[in-house]
């Protein structure tokens, strides 16, 4: 992570608060990629019989890590849609990493086994980490803003209201797992594929998720509403394979890699 601005006080720049915006971009898509591979890791939405969770509390709790994927989506079409109004370019890149002052640097990416059996507390970390940052930014669009008009009020919304929410979302999570998952509640935690159609549906997750970046990208720096909803429309189309492409390899046991391109 890039060493911490303001860190000697005072009120931070308009840069340097497009800067930290950029890089919770990059924390907000590693968030995706985190609760993507939580939810297929649980079972994504199969039934016990096609390799999902075997108890209610496991189906539920994949289903619920699948919708703080959602809302990490939208957080991040918020600090896009603000960085384009800031004249930034569209940020889509995915962060190695995330700490705060008062949380310990935490490697993201997707999460290994033992990450999983301990997700909560990881999970938790994270969203300490992300809501820290984001506090930083406050002022900056509050008490002593660094913007105007319709752009301080959008990242106002983005930095007031979104930005807290981390911690919170996993209230529900918490509710349905233990600090310590059990080994049995996780029904796909292989990264090595063991034959070549294995392979294939790994290909073919990775191409679809390049897919979604790339439209994503096109929605997110075209204002003309026609030809952004064009390209919203395909990164939809994207998703829905991609989601498909995941439910397969995690009827094999196999989690999806989220490959960067």
């Amino acid at each position: 992570m890039p060493e911490e601005q303001g860190a000697t006080g005072g009120a931070l720049t308009t840069e340097q608060v497009l800067d930290e915006l950029e890089l919770l971009a990059t924390v907000e898509h590693a968030i995706v990629v985190e609760y993507l591979s939580v939810s297929c890791a649980l079972g994504h939405d199969l039934k016990p019989e096609e390799g999902g969770a075997a108890t209610t509390p496991g189906h539920e709790a994949a289903v619920e890590a699948s919708e703080l994927a959602v809302v990490a989506m939208f957080r991040l079409k918020g600090l896009n849609l603000g960085l384009v109004e800031a004249g930034r370019s569209v940020q889509l890149g995915r962060a190695a990493s995330v700490s705060s002052p008062s949380v310990a640097e935490i490697a993201l990416g997707p999460p290994s086994p033992a990450q999983l059996e301990r997700l909560l507390e990881r999970e938790e970390a994270i969203a300490a980490a992300v809501e820290e940052r984001y506090a930083r930014l406050r002022p900056a669009v509050t008490t002593d803003p660094v913007f105007e008009g319709e752009l301080l009020d959008h990242l106002r919304a983005v930095v007031v209201e979104d930005g807290p929410t981390h911690v919170a979302s996993l209230a529900d999570l918490r509710k349905l797992l233990r600090d310590q998952v059990p080994a049995d509640l996780l029904r796909a935690t292989r990264r090595e594929t063991t034959d070549p159609f294995e392979r294939r549906l790994l290909t073919v997750s990775d191409r679809n998720y390049d897919l979604v970046l790339f439209a994503l990208r096109e929605q997110f720096a075209n204002r003309d509403f026609f030809a952004a909803r064009t390209w919203r429309a395909l990164a939809t189309r994207a998703m829905l394979t991609l989601d498909e492409t995941n439910r397969l390899l995690v009827q094999r046991g196999l989690l999806p890699s989220f490959t960067l391109p």
